[in-house]
């Protein structure tokens, strides 16, 4: 019976490294992707608004700024993300360490909630970004 829970465990902990893993490439190709995207939307928004609208209505510009400001808050919040998340990353083998050691450890991982939040106002801010470009365009070309 012991020898089965055993290899229930090296399933598990198999199991657990592959989906570590899967997060960790999943959590790299999202970030790509925000930076790309948003790096991307802002460029070509910038290179293209005289192909776009030569002549904007002017209460439409308001839209093509709060898409800048949006697409770099974007580029900005995934940016810093990294930062936290190499934070994150330390604090936790901090974490384990204290817990291997036998130390009291009640402390949490800030840095990391503070990553998850960034990535989720990086998307938000890009979403909100291809918002108002559409919006804009939309107010210049009909």
């Amino acid at each position: 019976m012991e020898k089965n829970k055993q290899e229930e465990y090296q399933i598990y902990l198999e199991e657990r490294k592959q989906l570590i893993a899967a997060e960790r490439e999943t959590a790299q190709q999202f970030d790509k992707a925000i930076l790309t995207l948003a790096a991307g939307a802002l460029a070509l928004s910038i290179t293209f608004i005289n192909q776009i609208a030569p002549n904007p209505k002017p209460h439409s510009v308001y839209f093509l700024i709060g898409a800048w400001i949006l697409f770099c808050f974007s580029l900005l919040s995934t940016l810093i993300s990294f930062l936290t998340s190499q934070v994150a990353c330390r604090k936790q083998r901090d974490i384990l360490d204290d817990k291997l050691s036998s130390k009291e450890n009640n402390k949490s991982n800030k840095a990391a909630l503070w990553t998850n939040r960034l990535n989720y106002f990086s998307i938000v801010f890009f979403i909100l970004g291809v918002v108002s470009l559409i919006v804009f365009s939309a107010m210049n070309l009909f």
